[in-house]
């Protein structure tokens, strides 16, 4: 009986020796360190997957996207470049080289690599989000294994390149517009700011009136100088340059001056819901979404007094 007793009890050592070995090996590795990188000294990103390489690079006006130099969402590459300067590796996930399984195979993986000057400074690959969403797969540059980075970082880096562009088309203050001009096919109407007079209140609102004296409905005013504040577009065209519309009639103009005439150009859609349109201030055709076209139009025809009668009736 008690040969039996030393038996189990022999059996039980073996067994916690092999536990505890086998759980001090599973922890027998050193995380990498990521390179350390200064985000304000890189002046060249690149983000490269199966279908494109989007080249992003540092002006002095700001970053540009691909070999066109379109001018590039500043805060897009800003989240891009945090993720670098702060990647931070929290475990190892497979020396197996299971690319597939993580999404770091060719067909989905995204290379990331930043440059100061011609020099890369940091190269790492990411794969797919993990389930927790709280890591994502990456892998470090001459580094087999697969690692879990901290946080969700995948859909900073991937965009298409219209996502990573400036949408931004038109912006101003709108207490300074001391004009605005509303051209139409059927006719021109001319709004000039003034000084409120002392029962109309002191805000900072402008007082708009008509050339005869008149003045608009404030709120209708307000509301379009609000939507165009800071007019955002939904796309940029691909095939179409601002030439291409000169030949065109407009179905609405404003001009927006306070020293500096900003103007917007509205067209007729051709084959698509979206209105294609041009800004002064962007050198490139783009198209707003219906609503948003909508919203400015209602507006300027308000205040042109072209609204249709059926209009006017829905809003009452």
């Amino acid at each position: 009986m008690k040969k039996e007793y030393l038996i189990l009890i022999l059996i039980i050592v073996i067994l916690v020796g092999y536990l505890v070995l086998k759980k001090e090996d599973g922890r027998h590795y050193t995380l990498p360190e990521p390179p350390s990188v200064d985000t304000e000294k890189i002046d060249r990103l690149t983000v490269a997957q199966t279908d494109q390489t989007l080249d992003f690079v540092r002006t002095e006006s700001g970053w540009t996207v691909t070999s066109h130099a379109y001018p590039a969402d500043d805060g897009a590459v800003k989240k891009m470049l945090d993720v670098m300067s702060g990647l931070t590796l929290s475990a190892l996930v497979s020396e197996k080289q299971d690319v597939v399984r993580y999404e770091l195979d060719p067909s989905r993986v995204l290379t990331v690599t930043a440059f100061q000057g011609e020099t890369p400074v940091m190269s790492f690959k990411i794969g797919k989000t993990a389930p927790t969403f709280n890591h994502t797969f990456v892998m470090l540059e001459n580094d087999p294994n697969i690692y879990h980075a901290n946080d969700s970082f995948r859909t900073h880096f991937n965009k298409s390149v219209d996502e990573f562009r400036d949408q931004l088309v038109l912006s101003f203050q709108e207490k300074d517009i001391e004009k605005i001009t509303l051209q139409t096919p059927e006719k021109q109407v001319v709004l000039t700011a003034r000084k409120p007079a002392e029962d109309e209140g002191q805000d900072s609102t402008p007082v708009f009136d008509y050339p005869d004296g008149t003045s608009p409905d404030p709120k209708t005013v307000s509301n379009l100088l609000y939507s165009l504040s800071a007019l955002t577009c939904d796309r940029f065209a691909t095939n179409t340059n601002k030439t291409d519309l000169k030949a065109l009639s407009p179905r609405l103009t404003v001009i927006l001056d306070n020293g500096t005439s900003r103007v917007l150009t509205l067209f007729e859609p051709d084959g698509d819901v979206s209105v294609p349109a041009t800004s002064s201030m962007n050198d490139y055709v783009f198209f707003l979404k219906p609503h948003v076209a909508e919203d400015i139009t209602s507006y300027a025809l308000d205040l042109a007094g072209l609204t249709p009668p059926e209009a006017e009736e829905t809003k009452e």
